[in-house]
């Protein structure tokens, strides 16, 4: 008996610690998120371009002409 209330006091004093500490994390790894996304540049890529010499496609596919049967 002794045991089991020595578990539920223990498993309280981690909860309340852990509720007291919690915001103190979350706003340390907000800020942290907040500073790297500030770094971030979705145009800003590590590799060179490539050249974009696409060469525009006049070829149109092969017409099928469909035939209804009633």
């Amino acid at each position: 008996m002794i045991g089991l209330l020595k578990f539920f006091l223990i498993l309280t004093v981690i909860v309340y610690i852990f509720r007291f500490i919690s915001p103190f994390f979350i706003k340390y790894f907000i800020n942290r998120l907040s500073k790297k996304m500030k770094d971030f540049e979705p145009n800003d890529f590590s590799s060179p371009p490539k050249n974009q010499t696409k060469k525009p496609k006049n070829e149109m596919g092969e017409y099928i002409e469909y035939e209804e049967i009633d």
